[in-house]
């Protein structure tokens, strides 16, 4: 029995290869996306304990020195959180970009698969019509042995 060979496997493997590379990328972006917002996430646990202890420094005798610093620190604070929202923003983009990538590889690849099945089924077929031409064919040489075998018994 022949065996099928896809002729377009090495074009099937490179696309395949290309879809996998597309999804890693998505997902470094997507880890780096998701390290910035456990960055954003700790910056404002930060801000949230900062703004705690200035509350208690306000409490019985003020020490401007400190509260200026509580101050200052508070706003980098926020600045730095600024940064990695705006951070986020900007992977944002990234993120649609390497998935409409991945999404264009997928069906590049799935194309070529669907294509692989069909000439798999048709090739699946005309193997099976030829096995039964030959099975026909060995049916009616035994029935033509046969008969001749009957005819040559009766002339007997």
């Amino acid at each position: 029995m022949a065996r099928f060979r896809f002729a377009l496997q090495r074009v099937l493997d490179r696309r395949l290869d290309e879809e996998e590379v597309k999804r890693r990328a998505l997902a470094l972006i997507e880890r780096k996306r998701r390290e910035l917002e456990d960055a954003l996430r700790a910056r404002q646990g930060e801000i949230s304990a900062g703004r705690n202890a200035w509350r208690a420094e306000l409490v019985g005798s003020i020490d401007p020195a400190s509260l200026r610093h509580h101050a200052a620190a508070g706003v980098g604070l926020f600045r730095k959180a600024q940064r990695t929202v705006l951070e986020i923003a900007s992977l944002d983009k990234g993120i649609a970009k390497a998935r409409a990538e991945a999404v264009e590889a997928a069906r590049a690849r799935r194309t070529l698969e669907i294509l692989r099945e069909r000439r798999l089924a048709a090739f699946n077929e005309l193997e099976s019509r030829r096995e039964q031409t030959a099975l026909d064919e060995i049916a009616a040489n035994g029935a033509r042995t046969a008969a001749r075998h009957a005819d040559a018994g009766s002339l007997a």
